[in-house]
């Protein structure tokens, strides 16, 4: 994502706005992978002040992601704001002043567009809020149906060993009917 500026570097504090919607490759993050069901698309408004650009607009796009408690696949709305700045400088020196650099008379968007993925994006989620996830003994859904196993489940929590403390709240009521 390209943005030509030179009409902007000759008139400083004009602000300018585009469009784009491009289709992104999967992202790699933390051994994750972002797939995007939909292109990014990018709505940015940008302005020259003499020194660089200033750029406020928002970016989103629709993810495929695995539930978190029952591994089904579901699609995840992903959108986030941004404000960002461009400055003619090379990039170690943008990077410094935690800036994006520009040369010519373009603002490369690329990064910028990567850097809002890798650090907004959902890595994790759940496909409904509700999700009851998988059977801990069986594995099957349980938000298709219900197993046998969860009952048992429920019993064996019931049947938890007394606590250690109960031989004193057991003393304390003798001690009261003294």
């Amino acid at each position: 994502m390209k943005i030509n500026v030179a009409a902007e570097l000759k008139l400083a504090g004009k602000t300018s706005s585009r469009h784009f919607e491009e289709e992104h490759a999967p992202v790699e993050l933390g051994g994750h992978r972002l797939i995007f069901t939909m292109p990014i698309s990018v709505d940015i408004s940008y302005a020259y002040d003499g020194e660089g650009f200033s750029a406020q607009g928002v970016l989103s796009s629709e993810l495929l992601m695995n539930c978190t408690k029952c591994h089904s696949e579901f699609r995840q709305p992903f959108s986030v704001e941004f404000s960002e700045r461009f400055i003619k400088a090379s990039d170690d020196e943008a990077e410094e002043l935690e800036c994006y650099a520009f040369s010519g008379e373009v603002l490369e968007l690329d990064k910028m567009v990567l850097d809002l993925i890798v650090l907004n994006a959902p890595v994790y989620g759940l496909c409904k809020p509700d999700c009851k996830g998988l059977c801990p003994q069986c594995g099957c859904d349980l938000n298709i149906t219900q197993c046998a196993c969860v009952p048992l489940a429920e019993e064996e929590e019931e049947e938890t060993p007394p606590s250690p403390f109960a031989q004193l709240a057991a003393l304390l009521n003798i001690e009261e009917e003294v």
